[in-house]
């Protein structure tokens, strides 16, 4: 099938221009899986919450660090790890729990992209709650570096469309790359420094760290919460993520969006 370049990015373009759409769809989608409960999407920010501080106080003195230097390392690694492996889990799901709405209107499929991004960065700033308690009950005040957070966050959002569409399709047609997916992302957490520290490496294994794609993803909206700005290395990996990643999905788009109303 011949890639039809101009209709996918007419597609994707239309997505990312009906913002008021999906950034309402974004909000209605918390509403509706936590409809009824007194918490609401807080639930999640309080599940997290009990995680972080149980594994601050245990496992700081397996690690031989002060609780006031682990607890922040591993609470903004937790929120930051929560935000980018939901995006990378969900994206496999985006059209096929999205079926009768694909097959009923006539719409950018690429908008349930940007709702994915959009639903999970409101929850990330629920979690940063967390950060914040934790800023407060520690006395610890964020440096201006913290303002790097916000062109990393796009950064990370930027790259998480392109995993959504490009997932979601591969999902769409073979439907164990879902069990897959998630299974590796949970490898990948114990392999990510997000509750350990990369000093604790030898120096070869560090360096091996630096060919973990999802280590940049974090460390891009993480080093400025801990009040350090992102290595140039970062960012250089994170955009050059965000270029092959566009490259790849918009090719895979243009090829067999039409083929996935068929697939569902």
């Amino acid at each position: 099938m011949t890639p039809d370049y101009r209709r996918a990015l007419i597609d994707i373009i239309a997505g990312a221009e009906n913002w008021r759409v999906w950034t309402r769809m974004g909000w209605q989608e918390i509403r509706r899986r936590y409809r009824r409960t007194m918490l609401g999407p807080f639930w999640v920010t309080l599940s997290l919450g009990l995680f972080v501080g149980g594994m601050g106080f245990v496992w700081a003195p397996l690690f031989k660090v002060p609780v006031k230097d682990y607890l922040p390392f591993v609470t903004t690694g937790m929120i930051c790890w929560t935000f980018t492996s939901s995006i990378i889990i969900e994206g496999c799901s985006t059209y096929t729990s999205a079926e009768s709405l694909i097959k009923q209107l006539s719409l950018p499929l690429s908008m349930l992209n940007w709702m994915l991004v959009c639903r999970n960065t409101i929850v990330l700033f629920h979690n940063l709650l967390i950060a914040i308690i934790v800023y407060a009950a520690l006395g610890i005040i964020p440096s201006l570096n913290f303002l790097l957070f916000f062109p990393g966050l796009v950064l990370v959002c930027i790259n998480g469309v392109w995993m959504g569409i490009l997932l979601g399709m591969v999902s769409a047609r073979f439907r164990d790359v879902p069990q897959l997916v998630g299974s590796l992302v949970q490898v990948m957490m114990f392999v990510t420094p997000v509750f350990w520290y990369a000093s604790q490496l030898s120096a070869a294994r560090a360096n091996l760290l630096l060919y973990n794609p999802l280590m940049h993803l974090i460390d891009v909206i993480r080093m400025p919460l801990l009040g350090q700005a992102p290595t140039l290395l970062n960012y250089a990996v994170v955009i050059g993520m965000a270029l092959t990643g566009w490259s790849l999905a918009i090719f895979v788009f243009a090829r067999f969006r039409r083929r996935i109303a068929y697939w569902l």
